[in-house]
C-alpha cells in the first residue's frame, strides 16, 4: 500500500494521464459502439410509403425488413391464422404492436441501454482515483496531487455523463419513433374480410 501511495506522490501527472486515458478510451469505445447501434436502429425504423409497404408485405418475412414492414407481415400472418376465430381485429393490432415493439427493444434498445449504463461507473472510477490523490495531498494544499486529482475527478465524470446524456436522448427518440412507426403501419392495414367480421360479431351471441 505504501508503495502505491509513493507512486501517486512521485508521479501524479503520470497517474492522472493513465487514469484519464483509460477512462476516455473506454468511454469512446462504448460511445461509438452505441452510436453504431443507434444508426442501425434509425435505419430500421425508416418511413415506408403505403405503396411500398404493401408491396413488401407480400414477400417472405425477414428480420432485416424495416420495422413497419415487419409489423404489417406479422399482423397479416396473425389475421390470416385467426380469420375464423372470434378474436377482434383490435386485439390482433394491440398484440402485433406489442410483439414488434418487444422485438425492436431486444434487438436495439436493450443493447444501447446496457452500454449507456456502463458510462457513469467509468466516470466514477476516474472520480475515485482523483479523490484518492486529493486525500493524499491533504497535508499540502499546494501539492500537484491536489490540483491533478481534482482535474481527474471532474473531467472524467463530465465526459462520461455527457456521453450518457447524449445516448439517452437518442434512445428516447428511438423508442418514440419506433412506436409511432408501428402504429402508422398498423393503421394502414386493410379492413378485415367480411367473413372475419361476421365471425367476430357472432361470437358474443354464441356465448
Amino acid at each position: 500500500m505504501e508503495f502505491i501511495i509513493q507512486i501517486f506522490k512521485l508521479h501524479p501527472n503520470l497517474i492522472s494521464a493513465l487514469v484519464q486515458g483509460g477512462v476516455y478510451m473506454g468511454s469512446a469505445i462504448l460511445f461509438f459502439n452505441a452510436l453504431w447501434l443507434i444508426f442501425q436502429a434509425y435505419r430500421h425504423v425508416r418511413l415506408i410509403t403505403e405503396k411500398n409497404l404493401f408491396q413488401m408485405a407480400g414477400e417472405a418475412s425477414d428480420l432485416e425488413d424495416p420495422l413497419m414492414v415487419i409489423a404489417v407481415k406479422t399482423f397479416n400472418a396473425a389475421h390470416h391464422e385467426h380469420s375464423h376465430t372470434p378474436y377482434p381485429v383490435s386485439f390482433l393490432v394491440d398484440a402485433t404492436h406489442q410483439l414488434v415493439e418487444n422485438l425492436y427493444h431486444t434487438r436495439y434498445i436493450n443493447k444501447i441501454t446496457m452500454i449507456t449504463n456502463l458510462l457513469p461507473p467509468m466516470g466514477f472510477i476516474g472520480t475515485i482515483f482523483g479523490m484518492i490523490m486529493i486525500f493524499l495531498a491533504k497535508g499540502d494544499p499546494n501539492s500537484d496531487l491536489n490540483t491533478t486529482g481534482l482535474g481527474v475527478a471532474l473531467f472524467t465524470t463530465l465526459i462520461t455523463l455527457t456521453c450518457f446524456v447524449i445516448l439517452e436522448a437518442f434512445k428516447k427518440s428511438l423508442i418514440n419513433l419506433a412506436s409511432s412507426r408501428i402504429e402508422r403501419a398498423l393503421i394502414l392495414q386493410p379492413p378485415p374480410s367480411k367473413e372475419a367480421k361476421e365471425v367476430a360479431e357472432d361470437a358474443p351471441n354464441q356465448g
